[in-house]
């Protein structure tokens, strides 16, 4: 059964962090911003991305507190044009080496805390991983995935989120990540039996679990 925001809310769970975000809403949200993107050559990618991240916001909850998305599809476009003209300019490396980086930096500069009662004076939403610091931590994990025969990439996964949040500060608060490679791995073992003894069908929720076990794990500091 999937937890609304309501009930979580009204659980007193201040200290836990959640994802209650559930499978249909997810899967309606990425086949919706697949097909108009597609549908418009790209162009409405942006307003898209917007609306998706502003779904996630509203259902991630951090030690309790809600998160809010505020930016909006015409301030991505913008950046969107000009990170893909660079990208065409430099034959694809810019897309390749400072997509992520930029697009993870401008997600983080518009993700608050939905209550921002408590939030310092100035206190400002930042992302300061660097472009070369994600591509060493993507070749670590793909190296590391492939070298085990894919057995490497739950360490790979827990590995990159804790990177991700060492870089991350929302509202001058800083996070962490206390996930391990050994229990999503224990999850995803789980996740595949029940697909298996249900023919298939549980394949649906498996993004959603990752997603609800990531963010479970996502702390402030």
């Amino acid at each position: 059964m999937e937890t609304t925001n309501e009930q979580f809310a009204a659980t007193g769970a201040e200290a836990k962090s959640c994802f209650t975000g559930g499978m249909m809403a997810n899967f309606f949200i990425n086949f919706l911003t697949l097909l108009v993107s597609a549908v418009t050559l790209g162009l409405a990618y942006p307003f898209m991305v917007c609306w998706k991240l502003k779904w996630q916001a509203s259902h991630t909850y951090l030690n309790g507190k809600q998160l809010a998305f505020d930016g909006n599809g015409m301030q991505l476009f913008g950046n969107y044009i000009k990170w893909m003209l660079l990208s065409l300019i430099t034959l694809g490396l810019y897309f390749i080496l400072s997509a992520s980086v930029k697009l993870a930096q401008w997600q983080t500069k518009h993700t608050h805390f939905a209550d921002g009662s408590d939030i310092a004076q100035g206190a400002e939403s930042v992302f300061s991983g660097k472009w070369y610091q994600l591509f060493a931590v993507n070749f670590i994990c793909n190296f590391v995935t492939v070298i085990t025969l894919t057995l490497g990439y739950y360490w790979a996964h827990c590995y990159r989120e804790r990177w991700f949040c060492k870089h991350k500060t929302i509202d001058g608060r800083e996070l962490y990540f206390d996930g391990t490679g050994a229990e999503y791995f224990g999850k995803r073992i789980v996740w595949m039996l029940l697909t298996v003894v249900t023919l298939g069908i549980y394949s649906f929720w498996l993004q959603i679990k990752s997603v609800k076990w990531t963010v479970s794990h996502t702390k402030i500091k």
